[in-house]
């Protein structure tokens, strides 16, 4: 009877002995084996951790122990800081090269597309002017009152300046007022107000409005806001990727965005667009792409607001500062009449770029390794698209920002006069050194008004300045011909600055197609 039921016993007391009733049973490989467990025996507390030790690493077979994270011998702390350290001086260098140009491109952004009240005279010509009046007037002086006039007049002399005349002689009884120029009153004229305004006469000319910050500001006027907008293009790359990789998680997706291994890759790296084509839910990833490049915009709208208003402001309108700048805000949130504009120039962009290789993909069959030239030429395309889509968006962004700035200078200049009044010696300084000298806030250009994001984008086309059409001029001669005039700046008032991005555009992928597209085409 003991011999029938043999194979089981011994079945029960080896694991790897196959059962004769499941013959295609194979017996897992994890776990503890029953003869180790029974056969061993606990001497010590040391023996007992690498026990554990080594049946966690049999539990966990399937991961990969030699792998960059769990490595003893990949980046120490020093390397992973100077990685760091390395990237930040490239973007910060990146940011000094194009600073100039988003200058210049803000301030056509915002700018009002009107005839200036300037004087069409320039400094060369005043500066002829002056010199021949004091010619004249030397002239004049050196020649001799006694000489006899060969060439006599044929009109009468002005009775201004006869000696005879009635009027001079009622004039010399009593002194005559003061002249305006001898006037102790200081009389403030109009170049003087507008000596910080910029001499602007084409609304798209990023050269000329280079060469106004040159001539009135110097290189401070070109490189406004540079540590603002470092800080800015630094935090907006790392809290969309954390923001991302947290709705990855909640949403039980893999991140697309996670591209790099170590933490100051994620940190410190510049990533492109977001590759979605590899999710196994490529439309839930596009959602958790755009929702957080829409977060990361609303909560850098502040830090945002305050680089603006450095650009647009003269260089010497305090603060200046970007960390005094955000405390003269009245909020850290984003205004509700920014939010609009804020969330459409923050969402559509994104959306455009990462659903573009999505639709190659799976529409034009268009991949970057099997047709890596006509990829790059598409990204290209999809890269210009994006930049036509965000300029106005931008414009109108920028316009919103400086009413803004308008209606939050103007409430805290009428705050600081009503308690200046009250005799505090402190709030006139706090006054003085937020740049509260004036009911309106000093800009650089005559700001457009904003009317909301249609109302905006009407009155550029439609109602604001005068475009002409034909027009003609004759280089030797001052005769200049005008064609029709119409009323708006037409459709391309809305892309003020489309060169400066079209040149960064075409730089990055000729030097990607240099390369031999390395990175499957991405630039």
């Amino acid at each position: 009877m003991s011999s029938e039921y043999a194979p089981f016993q011994s079945m029960a007391t080896s694991r790897d002995t196959p059962n004769p009733l499941r013959p295609y049973y194979v017996p897992p490989s994890i776990g503890v084996h029953t003869e180790k467990a029974a056969n061993t025996t606990v001497p010590g507390a040391s023996s007992s951790r690498i026990g554990i030790g080594r049946s966690a690493q049999d539990l966990l077979s399937d991961l990969d122990y030699g792998g960059p994270l769990l490595d003893r011998d990949g980046p120490s702390v020093g390397e992973m800081a100077k990685k760091i350290v390395d990237q930040a001086i490239w973007k910060y260098t990146s940011v000094l090269l194009a600073q100039p140009f988003d200058v210049a491109k803000t301030i056509l952004q915002v700018r009002l597309a009107e005839e200036e009240d300037f004087p069409q005279d320039t400094p060369a010509r005043d500066r002829q002017s002056l010199r021949l009046d004091e010619n004249l007037s030397h002239s004049e002086e050196e020649s001799d009152s006694d000489s006899p006039s060969y060439f006599t007049p044929t009109r009468p002399a002005n009775p201004r300046y006869d000696e005879g005349s009635p009027r001079r002689k009622r004039s010399r009884g009593r002194p005559s007022p003061p002249s305006r120029s001898e006037s102790t009153t200081p009389v403030p004229s109009s170049s003087s107000q507008n000596s910080h305004k910029l001499r602007l006469r084409q609304a798209d000319s990023i050269l000329e409005t280079l060469g106004s910050l040159w001539n009135i500001s110097g290189a401070t006027g070109l490189w406004k806001a540079t540590n603002a907008t470092f800080v800015y293009n630094v935090l907006i790359k790392a809290l969309e990727s954390w923001t991302r990789s947290m709705l990855s998680a909640l949403a039980n997706l893999p991140d697309p965005g996670a591209l790099m291994g170590t933490p100051s890759d994620v940190v410190a790296s510049a990533v492109g667009g977001v590759n979605i084509t590899d999710s196994p839910s490529p439309l839930a990833s596009l959602g958790v792409a755009v929702a957080a490049a829409a977060i990361a915009g609303v909560l850098l709208a502040p830090l945002d607001l305050v680089r603006t208003r450095l650009i647009i402001t003269p260089t010497s309108l305090p603060p200046r500062a970007t960390l005094q700048n955000l405390r003269s805000l009245p909020s850290l949130f984003v205004s509700p009449s920014l939010l609009p504009i804020t969330l459409l120039h923050s969402i559509l962009p994104p959306l455009l770029t990462t659903s573009t290789p999505l639709f190659l993909r799976s529409q034009l069959h268009i991949d970057p390794v099997t047709t890596p030239t006509l990829y790059s030429l598409s990204s290209f395309l999809s890269s210009t698209a994006e930049l036509f889509l965000k300029l106005p968006l931008e414009t109108v962004l920028r316009r919103a920002q400086v009413s803004t700035l308008r209606t939050q200078h103007t409430a805290s200049y009428h705050r600081a006069v009503k308690t200046s009044t009250n005799g505090s010696a402190r709030a006139s300084s706090t006054a003085t050194r937020y740049g509260l000298l004036d009911p309106e806030l000093r800009t650089i250009v005559s700001p457009g008004p904003y009317k909301g994001v249609f109302g905006t984008v009407y009155g550029i086309v439609f109602e604001e300045g005068v475009r002409r059409s034909g027009v003609s001029s004759v280089m030797s001669t001052p005769v200049r011909k005008t064609g029709k005039e119409k009323k708006g700046q037409g459709i391309s008032g809305l892309w003020r600055g489309w060169r400066v991005g079209m040149w960064g555009l075409c730089g990055v992928w000729l030097v990607s197609a240099a390369n031999g597209g390395n990175g499957g085409g991405e630039f």
